[in-house]
């Protein structure tokens, strides 16, 4: 018993490695295009930030089609060392990246291909260790255990956060700028060469051992997939939605906090990192809670809070930074997310068809979010809420009908 929940435990840690790089890449973007972009350029200054940075994410499926397959084909345990395996190696040799100055474009196109590699390997982690942890736990259990997963992957946003705060305390801007950002991606590197030593311990999960021994592996799992759990695509992209909500709550809104009510960078950052704590706490508290209660009242009753506080916090008037910190904590229905998900495909397609759909889903939706919050957040904010908590309730409205057929 002891052993399945270290698997558990070591499976949850790459996605905060994940998080925190997501964190770091957003803080530092500034000074990457600076000293790894040519200057006095319009060319490169219009796309050095799209390509550095969501280059990853428009990789993230192409990832999910390989990786995934090579893990529903051959197990989980394989392709999830081999995962983060391509996160660690990247962030060290970001650390170590000579500048622009140094080896001109070489620099740029290095800085790209890191990127290409990260958004490789996230794209089956996250959804490789939700698939691994639902494979090693059953029934009521299941939410307790990935709403672990959920509240592990944000902390690596409050880790990446207070990584920031420090540099900002201890070193000057120039040294931030000429040496200073290198030390975050250092430690990324060690943190994951630790995660790459307990990967090496975990066990291949119960339920592939059973597919491999009845000789139930399918040659193509994602080609199955598309054909015959559709809905499940659908019920996936609904639940994305859910948890992309989360980086509009906690990354995105925090930066309009200085305009809204005249915080400076630091006061943003704090109250930031306060929201980060509250769905960390709403993630595992309301995992503990489906398992007693259920999965779909407990979802049903955070997704209706969401909408309502959202709609509170919408008027920034002075209890906003209550309104913010309750909404933070109702945004842990991102815990459901993996526990629906893992649900409605076949085990013998889990790994393709949730890695793909997911993927698909969160690098479209990614790429929309700024413009919908930078579009909606002085006037409209709430409506934006209340269309994320109804997207829950429709997928639960779903979850509730199709279930039943997939176990038939």
């Amino acid at each position: 018993m002891q052993k399945k929940y270290k698997n558990i435990a070591y499976a949850s840690l790459g996605g905060a490695l994940e998080f925190y790089d997501f964190v770091l890449f957003v803080f530092f973007l500034d000074i990457f295009s600076k000293i790894f972009f040519p200057q006095n350029n319009f060319f490169w200054t219009q796309i050095n930030t799209y390509i550095s940075f969501g280059i990853a994410y428009l990789v993230r499926p192409f990832g999910a089609i390989i990786m995934a397959h090579f893990g529903d084909r051959y197990g989980r345990k394989n392709i999830f060392y081999l995962s983060i395996f391509f996160m660690v190696a990247p962030s060290f040799f970001l650390a170590f990246l000579p500048t622009y100055e140094m080896i001109g474009l070489y620099s740029t196109f290095a800085l790209f291909l890191i990127r290409i590699l990260q958004g490789l390997a996230i794209g089956v982690e996250v959804s490789g260790a939700w698939v691994y942890i639902s494979e090693f736990v059953k029934g009521n259990k299941i939410p307790i255990f990935l709403g672990f997963a959920s509240a592990a992957l944000t902390l690596g946003l409050l880790l990446g956060n207070f990584t920031v705060l420090i540099l900002d305390n201890y070193f000057s801007k120039e040294q931030v700028e000429q040496y200073a950002w290198r030390l975050p991606f250092i430690l990324a590197g060690i943190f994951g060469i630790f995660i790459l030593s307990l990967r090496k311990k975990i066990d291949e999960t119960p339920e592939f051992l059973k597919l491999k021994l009845r000789k139930q592996l399918v040659n193509f799992p994602l080609k199955h997939a598309l054909k015959t759990h559709k809905m499940s695509m659908f019920i996936c992209f609904l639940m994305t939605i859910v948890l992309t909500s989360g980086i509009a709550t906690l990354m995105i809104l925090p930066k309009y906090f200085s305009s809204i009510f005249n915080f400076d960078s630091s006061q943003s950052l704090w109250m930031q990192n306060f929201g980060i704590l509250a769905v960390i706490l709403g993630s595992i508290v309301q995992g503990f809670l489906a398992s007693k209660w259920g999965s779909y009242k407990i979802c049903s009753f955070f997704s209706i809070s969401l909408m309502f506080f959202g709609i509170l916090f919408s008027f920034y008037n002075q209890q906003f930074l209550w309104y913010f910190l309750i909404v933070c904590f109702s945004q842990g229905i991102i815990t459901f997310a993996p526990v629906f998900m893992t649900q409605i495909f076949k085990n013998e397609i889990k790994l393709s068809g949730l890695s793909f759909a997911y993927n698909i889903s969160y690098a479209f939706l990614a790429f929309l979010i700024p413009f919908i919050i930078d579009f909606l957040y002085k006037k409209y904010l709430g409506f934006y809420f209340v269309f994320v908590g109804m997207c829950s309730l429709f997928c639960m409205f779903l979850l509730k009908k199709h279930t039943k057929k997939i176990k038939n």
